[in-house]
C-alpha cells in the first residue's frame, strides 16, 4: 500500500460552501479562493482549465485545485459546463489517550486532473449532488451531513484506480513536455525536481514515470545526461580548463564534475578530451567508421577497450 504523509482515518473538515454551477457558452472566469482546497466535478460539457499549461476538461472528469493553485476556466460555445464547485479546508487531528492537536494539510494526494469510467463517473456525480442538497449553511448542524459525505467521498476518491487513458487529454502530458524543456534549455541550473513538479501541477512520482516511460529514464538521471553531453561537447571542441568546463555544466566543483563523468563515460574528462583528440587527428589520414567517434562510445565500449 503506498504511503501517504496522512492518514484518512483522522481527516477534519470545513466546508466554506458548495456550489452547483451552470455556465454558459463561452463563460470564463479564474479561481477567486486560492488559499482553500477545491474540488470541481464536471457533470457535463466541454472546456478549458489553464494554469500553467492548457487542460481540456468535459463530463466525467474531475479537478482538485491545492491551495495556492491560480486557475482560469473556459466553456466551449457549443457545450457549456455544468460543475459541481466544493470548497473545503482539511487537517487530521491527533488522538493518543488524550487529544494532542490539528495539523492543517497543505495538499491532498490526488491528481489535478482525473478521467473517470461510465460507471464511476454516474456514481461519484451522485455523491457530489448529493453533498450540495445536504449543504445548509447557516443552520445548526447545516453543513454536518455534507461534511460526512464529503469525507466518505475523499476516501472513496483515494481507493479508486485511475483507468488509463490519454496523457495528452489530461494536461500531464503537456507538463512533461514543458519540464523536459525546461531541463533542456536550463541543464546547467541546479534544478530540484519536486520544485518543477509543483509548479507544473503534476506529482513528482507521476513525472518519474513519465520520463521513465518516454525516455527511459528518470528526470534527475535525464538533466545529468543533458549536462554530460554538454560537458562532452565543451572537452572535444574547446580549450577551456576542465575546472571552468564545470561551472558551465552546472557544476559547483571539478571534484563532483569529475566523479559524474566518469561514472557516465568511464574514463577522466581529461582522458576523454585526450583520446578524442588523437582520434580526431586519425581520422584526417584514417578516417573511422561513425561508430568510433569519441561522442558515440558508450562506457562499455570504453571498459572493454581498457581491459
Amino acid at each position: 500500500m503506498e504511503h501517504r504523509s496522512y492518514d484518512l482515518n483522522s481527516l477534519a473538515l470545513h466546508i466554506h460552501f458548495v456550489l452547483d454551477k451552470q455556465t454558459y457558452p463561452g463563460w470564463e472566469d479564474i479561481r477567486n479562493l486560492v488559499n482553500v482546497h477545491s474540488i470541481y466535478w464536471i457533470h457535463e460539457g466541454e472546456g478549458t482549465f489553464l494554469t500553467h499549461t492548457e487542460h481540456k476538461v468535459q463530463g466525467g472528469m474531475m479537478a482538485y485545485l491545492r491551495p495556492g493553485l491560480e486557475m482560469s476556466m473556459r466553456s466551449e460555445e457549443h457545450a457549456p459546463l455544468r460543475m459541481t464547485m466544493l470548497l473545503f479546508d482539511c487537517a487530521q487531528w491527533e488522538y493518543d489517550a488524550v487529544w494532542k492537536g490539528v495539523t492543517p494539510i497543505d495538499r491532498l494526494e490526488l491528481p489535478f486532473l482525473s478521467r473517470y469510467s461510465h460507471s464511476q463517473a454516474e456514481e461519484l456525480s451522485m455523491a457530489f449532488r448529493e453533498i450540495q442538497q445536504d449543504w445548509v449553511p447557516g443552520l445548526p448542524d447545516g453543513a454536518a451531513h455534507s461534511q460526512a459525505r464529503l469525507l466518505m467521498l475523499l476516501h472513496r476518491l483515494h481507493s479508486l484506480e485511475q483507468p488509463d487513458w490519454s496523457l495528452a487529454e489530461s494536461g500531464a502530458f503537456a507538463a512533461f513536455e514543458q519540464i523536459k524543456k525546461h531541463l533542456e534549455n536550463a541543464y546547467k541550473d541546479n534544478l530540484k525536481i519536486e520544485q518543477l513538479a509543483q509548479e507544473y501541477d503534476i506529482s513528482a512520482s507521476y513525472l518519474r514515470k513519465l520520463f521513465q516511460k518516454h525516455t527511459g529514464m528518470g528526470p534527475k538521471e535525464y538533466h545529468n545526461q543533458l549536462r554530460n553531453q554538454q560537458a562532452r561537447r565543451y572537452l572535444l571542441y574547446t580549450d577551456l580548463p576542465v575546472k571552468e568546463i564545470a561551472k558551465l555544466c552546472g557544476y559547483l566543483e571539478e571534484y563532483h564534475f569529475s566523479k559524474m563523468f566518469k561514472q557516465l563515460n568511464g574514463q577522466s574528462p581529461s582522458r576523454f578530451r585526450q583520446e578524442g583528440r588523437q582520434q580526431e587527428r586519425d581520422n584526417r589520414s584514417a578516417p573511422q567508421p561513425a561508430g568510433d567517434h569519441p561522442m558515440s562510445r558508450t562506457k562499455a565500449d570504453i571498459h572493454q577497450q581498457n581491459r
